[in-house]
């Protein structure tokens, strides 16, 4: 059994909650995550120019395990670009001094000091709360996948989509989450 993660330090949430391919019809869009923590990595480096070391300070972590977190994030983005899939942004095991929410209706990024229960612009609708502690309390505790349904529990700390269905060896999937939602109203919408 592996060791639990310390929770890196995350500054800024992500305005998107990720990206899709031109050319490839919604329905059939398979996703890759990069989590919270990568997105932080690749922001500090590639797009304020900190070095590694000033970076992994920024996130609380060591050097060593910021280039490991880097290189994750950069693998998941060439995975996408060559293989054609779509990149959803959430989770792993982040601290913020702020919390983040996202509209479900209008899909505006909030981002508050103090706990939120109304969207600015639309005051009825519900909000998600994105950072990590909030996600692990919205979710079941089962990995599923996708494709045959086979689902198995879930370990903590470990991510679903590292795990392949024993099944047909495809990436698992967080059940109820997000993404394991979205991939199945577009399979709703295909039939």
């Amino acid at each position: 059994m592996s060791r639990p993660k310390n929770s890196r330090n995350v500054h800024t949430a992500p305005v998107m909650e990720g990206f899709r391919p031109f050319g490839i019809p919604t329905s059939e869009l398979e996703p890759v995550v990069l989590s919270f923590d990568e997105y932080e990595s690749m922001r500090l480096t590639d797009y304020e120019g900190l070095d590694q070391q000033q970076a992994a300070e920024k996130m609380k972590v060591s050097r060593p395990t910021f280039t490991r977190i880097y290189k994750s994030a950069r693998r998941t983005i060439a995975k996408a670009f060559v293989e054609g899939k779509a990149i959803f942004i959430e989770g792993g095991t982040i601290t913020s001094e702020e919390n983040w929410y996202r509209c479900k209706k209008c899909g505006k990024l909030i981002v508050s000091h103090t706990q939120q229960h109304s969207c600015d612009c639309c005051p009825q609708a519900e909000l998600k709360q994105l950072h990590a502690a909030a996600q692990d309390s919205d979710k079941t505790d089962c990995c599923i996948c996708v494709h045959c349904g086979t689902k198995t529990p879930h370990n903590p700390g470990e991510p679903c989509r590292l795990i392949n269905c024993s099944t047909c060896g495809k990436p698992m999937m967080r059940e109820g989450s997000y993404h394991h939602r979205l991939f199945e109203q577009n399979k709703l919408k295909k039939q």
